[in-house]
């Protein structure tokens, strides 16, 4: 069979990362294989529609809502929707403009695919929902990483961390099988709570005011979405921006500290060390 290519990738995003692994996709080689894999953040108008695909693609909404038909079945789209074609899936893919989709992608391929997608009972042309999003996510995440790394193991390494990922999807619940009522929606609400105003929160309180909920109602909501808790969460989102500001604005330490709401810098540099491994002043001597 002759090698093809991956199509391009679509032009209606705002935002997007990209890793290409194997640009030649040979359906019939041994083993497993990743061609590509990306992170899209959509535009209101993206809307994606293929009849043909040279391989497998595997999609993950992070957050946003839309729908995609594979086939003749339609699926709607929420956060932690996997779906899955085939090449002869047809799929058309559509993002909600009052809610833009916000999505992995990972295009692979290899004699092993069809075996394995089998085996953890994941069908082309179908939808499941995973309730453990953050795991999900760190997998595609660490793809993108080391796919675009370019080093001798990175395909192989590439390969594995797609296969836990296909066998964390095995049993996962189709679309409204039980998760997509009002909790789903509920934590969606606090979690990008925290992601837009993280720097005003200064305490798991200020979230649970903010939201209008019982704290522990939102602990239980995170948990139960395989995220750390709501506070860790938080502190996570502040680290990573002060980190940030260490790296490009060259503030000092007790500036960062004030900016990311930490009232004692030396508390600051206490919680960034536990976060990042290192002190505030150790992180900033990359930037030298």
């Amino acid at each position: 069979m002759h090698a093809k290519s991956i199509p391009p990738v679509s032009l209606q995003v705002s935002q997007s990362r990209y890793c290409h692994v194997e640009k030649r996709v040979e359906r019939s080689r041994p083993g497993l294989h990743v061609a590509c894999a990306g992170y899209e953040i959509c535009r209101p108008d993206y809307s994606l529609q293929r009849s043909t695909f040279p391989c497998y693609g595997l999609e993950y909404v992070e957050r946003g809502s839309g729908t995609a038909r594979l086939n003749d079945q339609i699926f709607p789209l929420r956060a932690g929707i996997f779906f899955i074609y085939g090449s002869n899936t047809r799929h058309h893919i559509v993002s909600n403009p009052q809610n833009p989709l916000c999505k992995y992608f990972l295009d692979f391929f290899g004699r092993e695919a069809s075996g394995l997608l089998s085996a953890g009972s994941v069908a082309p042309g179908t939808a499941m929902q995973i309730p453990d999003l953050e795991s999900c996510r760190t997998l595609l995440e660490m793809v993108l990483s080391e796919g675009g790394r370019g080093l001798r193991t990175t395909p192989k390494i590439c390969a594995g961390l797609l296969r836990i990922l296909i066998w964390k999807m095995a049993g996962a619940q189709i679309p409204g099988a039980g998760t997509a009522g009002g909790p789903m929606q509920t934590f969606e609400a606090c979690r990008d709570l925290i992601d837009s105003r993280h720097l005003e929160f200064q305490d798991l309180d200020a979230v649970a005011r903010a939201a209008g909920m019982d704290k522990s109602y939102i602990c239980r909501l995170f948990k139960s979405h395989g995220y750390p808790s709501p506070y860790s969460y938080l502190i996570r989102k502040k680290i990573n921006r002060a980190a940030e500001w260490l790296m490009t604005d060259r503030c000092q330490v007790k500036e960062v500290a004030r900016r990311a709401g930490f009232g004692d810098p030396y508390h600051f540099s206490r919680i960034f060390k536990r976060e990042m491994g290192q002190s505030p002043r150790i992180f900033t001597r990359r930037r030298k």
